[in-house]
């Protein structure tokens, strides 16, 4: 246990921490419990990732429509709530750069990959018309904030699991520089109006992109991944309030950020609990459910000799073998 303890406490984040300014970590992934750490995140590191692309950070709107018609103060709330799948389904204000990793928060084709959660690189952001020259003055100065006027007509995307493009060969009829191994991959992600969602009194139809960062996510959408580079972990939960974490889902949380990484040394923990609450291992719930499924793990292996056996599938091996 003590030399465990040395591990934990090594991986925890104090002031000044020259780990984080590490490429790993300045590239790699950010997880917290809730949307409202997320939120922040996101907004902070697209400011930082835009100045180190020497790339212009655009600011997108979405555009409420509400009935009856909102106040200013609640159209303000409604623009900062951190959690999309509260508000249609996409950010009030979303931060975007050319280089920016993102993720779908909507399925756009399922037969063809571009399923919820699937990430791509953003290569360029296509504004409105009346946005073009703000647009094109920031990116020849190769910096600043752009805020859009008007909502942009979409954003092209090369997808990671996609290679379905359609335009692939007219691309290259424009331009024979443009390869179809370089334009395969390519989405055009357009503006969506979101089915109607209550925001207190009123009626909301938002209308948006369908996308947040790939890099700085919950939780709940970092489920099942593999992250190979530095991993930030926000551990925080909230105490208070109507909704308090409770110890059991707070320690099945922790296991399942504290999992994507590869690597002890691409951990970094903020807030994170003393490891005595962690070793005290998995709720009793989950440790029930798994000694049943480790039964009939071993009922299967059980079945599987026996049919095997009667099969003869050893002797037939065996004679292959030879």
């Amino acid at each position: 246990m003590k030399s465990i303890k040395g591990h934990w406490e090594a991986i925890q984040v104090w002031d000044n921490d020259e780990r984080l300014g590490e490429e790993r970590f300045q590239t790699g992934h950010m997880i917290a419990i809730y949307w409202a750490t997320v939120a922040r995140w996101i907004m902070m590191r697209t400011k930082r990732d835009a100045v180190a692309l020497r790339t212009p950070l655009v600011l997108v709107q979405a555009a409420d429509v509400t009935k009856p018609t909102m106040t200013i103060a609640a159209a303000k709330k409604l623009m900062n709530v951190p959690n999309p799948k509260d508000s249609g389904g996409m950010h009030g204000m979303l931060p975007l750069h050319v280089g920016m990793h993102i993720r779908l928060l909507d399925a756009l084709d399922k037969k063809k990959t571009l399923v919820k959660d699937a990430e791509g690189e953003i290569v360029r952001i296509e504004p409105h018309a009346d946005d073009r020259a703000k647009l094109d003055d920031a990116i020849r100065m190769g910096a600043g904030k752009v805020y859009l006027t008007k909502f942009p007509k979409g954003v092209w995307v090369r997808m990671k699991k996609y290679d379905g493009a359609p335009f692939t060969k007219l691309l290259r009829d424009q331009c024979r520089t443009l390869l179809p191994t370089d334009t395969r991959n390519l989405v055009f992600i357009e503006p969506r109006t979101s089915d109607p969602f209550v925001h207190r009194e009123y009626i909301v139809t938002r209308t948006g992109l369908p996308i947040s960062h790939a890099r700085a996510i919950t939780s709940t959408a970092c489920q099942g991944r593999t992250m190979h580079d530095g991993v930030i972990i926000d551990c925080g939960r909230q105490d208070g309030g109507s909704h308090p974490k409770q110890d059991d889902d707070w320690w099945l949380d922790m296991y399942v950020m504290l999992s994507r990484a590869t690597r002890l040394d691409d951990l970094l923990l903020l807030r994170a609990a003393e490891l005595e609450f962690f070793a005290k291992g998995p709720p009793k719930t989950l440790r029930k459910q798994l000694a049943k499924f480790a039964s009939r793990t071993e009922a299967c292996r059980v079945e599987s000799a026996k049919i095997e056996s009667e099969l003869g599938f050893a002797a037939l091996l065996e004679k292959n073998s030879i």
